[in-house]
């Protein structure tokens, strides 16, 4: 997997297939290795390009934690572009990545032709629109993990927010591999929190994107993820939103087909 070096840090991407860049943002906690089962499905058409942001796979850590925000990750977003020598993609965004992308996106729209994004975590929507079972439910979230770390330890914190995120026994069914490489990322996971916490994106921005966006939810989303992606569908003037049956807030990972399916058809329509 190719690697490089922007603003002191080693970042890490991959790489397959030619042609348009279809560019794949991963989920806080995750990695570029979440879209293996969707990246088959277009490397014989596109260059399908995926980076590790900050603090993820193999990309370096953020220097402090408590700094990191979206737009910093945007602007390693555009640095992958720089590096792979390409001016536009089609952009692909999930959960956390898909804050980081709108960031970019709000920055360079020139730059990204075309927008799927799958329940993107924007909590500054719900502040804005006031909606208070939401926020409380992704404050608990963020300041859960916060509080267990500091007060039982990484593997208490990855355990709740593991369990909380995805069902109760989540971190236990996990083999202790995977136990292992969420707690050496908890530095990064801290950093995401932050960066989540000072989101600035408002409405108002987004109905400034006039790209052609599908907005995607899953079957089964927490409250805050149903609210934050309607909310975004709601902003964005020219978004189609769908729901992928029988999923969850992971579908890139766990329904890699129906995803791919989906991207294709919003992006095989605009061409």
């Amino acid at each position: 997997m190719p690697t490089f070096e922007h603003n002191g840090a080693s970042v890490n991407y991959r790489e397959s297939g030619e042609g348009d860049v279809l560019l794949l943002l991963h989920a806080a906690g995750s990695t570029s290795g979440q879209w293996r089962g969707v990246t088959p499905h277009f490397e014989d058409r596109y260059r399908v390009v995926a980076p590790d942001l900050y603090g993820h796979g193999r990309t370096d850590f953020w220097p402090d934690p408590k700094t990191l925000t979206h737009d910093d990750q945007g602007d390693l977003i555009n640095a992958v572009m720089e590096e792979v020598g390409t001016t536009s993609v089609h952009m692909i965004a999930h959960s956390y990545g898909g804050a980081s992308g709108i960031r970019h996106l709000l920055k360079r729209p020139s730059t990204v032709r075309d927008l799927v994004i799958i329940e993107p975590m924007i909590g500054s929507l719900l502040f804005e629109r006031q909606e208070e079972q939401a926020i409380k439910e992704v404050t608990l979230m963020w300041d859960g993990f916060l509080q267990s770390l500091e007060a039982g330890g990484p593997e208490a914190a990855w355990k709740g927010f593991l369990d909380f995120r995805n069902g109760p026994g989540t971190w236990e069914g996990y083999p202790d591999k995977t136990r292992e490489n969420f707690l050496s990322r908890t530095e990064g996971h801290v950093a995401n929190i932050y960066a989540n916490k000072s989101n600035p994106t408002t409405m108002a921005e987004l109905a400034t994107i006039t790209l052609p966006t599908l907005a995607v939810r899953s079957e089964r989303p927490t409250h805050f993820d149903l609210r934050m992606v309607e909310l975004v569908a709601e902003a964005i003037p020219n978004c189609e939103f769908i729901t992928l049956p029988d999923t969850e807030h992971m579908c890139p990972l766990t329904h890699p087909d129906l995803v791919a399916e989906a991207i294709d058809r919003h992006i095989s329509k605009k061409i």
